[in-house]
């Protein structure tokens, strides 16, 4: 049964509490048995789900369970690199799970997340958005959506106990920072921004749960707008140069070299060269 988890920290209770009526819309869309954890402004909802975690180290959490805010402070974004998340205009969600059962397969979850993502947006908008490796969501050749998948490790055992899945998705941004104006855009047409929580939410549950099989491989494949193409890539501090040939079991980028080599990027920044 679908509901919205009631206990909370005092940190989490100082937090203004986002529109109910919000996550109510949310849990009307959703197929999944998730919990919901709504803010009206926070810092970071992928924060907030690691306080969470340590919160509730010791009970145990059902998982999964979803953060979701109307507007970012501390938006996260990979390389320590900060999301816009302005008020009333994206949606800025975390969903929490344990990792017991993928462990094996955490290295592909941003890979599967990327498709999952895309194709709620192709489902609700009508749209068919492109995946620059590893994590970007592009149309038109910007950006619209960014993820970050981030482990939460037992510092006793060293094993990792949760995985957190940040997504961020512009959808009504009036206007951009100048360092990413040019490079950023939102959805292109009217979108519920519950809805599309709500669609994420299931499509990720459901590829979780054969994520073994890599079905996500080659639908991530078809909309990866990078292969084929001409690429420049920072390894050792030096940038190189190289062409982007196909992705891998794991979601690595295979490349050939100026030199001809052939290896895989599991990790790391890419930029498509411009001709």
């Amino acid at each position: 049964m679908k509901h919205q988890k009631k206990k909370q920290s005092k940190k989490q209770n100082q937090q203004p509490q986002i529109h109910l009526n919000n996550a109510q819309e949310v849990l009307k869309h959703l197929k999944s048995d998730v919990s919901i954890i709504p803010y009206d402004t926070t810092d970071s909802t992928n924060t907030q789900a690691k306080l969470y975690c340590g919160q509730f180290k010791n009970e145990g959490i059902s998982s999964p369970v979803l953060f979701i805010a109307n507007h970012q402070i501390g938006g996260k974004g990979r390389l320590g690199r900060t999301f816009f998340s302005p008020a009333d205009s994206g949606l800025y969600m975390s969903l929490l799970i344990k990792a017991d059962e993928i462990q094996e397969d955490i290295v592909c979850l941003t890979t599967a997340t990327a498709v999952c993502v895309a194709n709620a947006i192709e489902k609700l908008c009508g749209i068919t958005p492109d995946i620059k490796w590893v994590n970007d969501i592009y149309i038109d050749n910007k950006k619209v959506c960014g993820i970050l998948c981030e482990a939460v490790t037992n510092p006793d055992t060293m094993k990792i106990e949760y995985i957190i899945i940040g997504v961020g998705v512009n959808i009504a941004v009036k206007s951009f920072p100048s360092e990413i104006k040019d490079i950023a855009t939102s959805l292109p047409v009217k979108t519920d921004k519950n809805k599309l929580c709500a669609y994420i939410t299931d499509n990720i549950i459901k590829e979780l749960s054969c994520i073994g099989d890599r079905n996500f491989i080659d639908k991530y494949k078809e909309r990866c707008m990078v292969l084929g193409k001409e690429i420049t890539y920072i390894e050792n501090e030096e940038t190189k140069e190289a062409t982007a040939i196909d992705i891998d079991r794991n979601g690595g980028l295979v490349i050939k070299t100026q030199n001809g080599e052939t290896k895989t990027l599991c990790t790391g920044e890419i930029t498509v060269r411009m001709k």
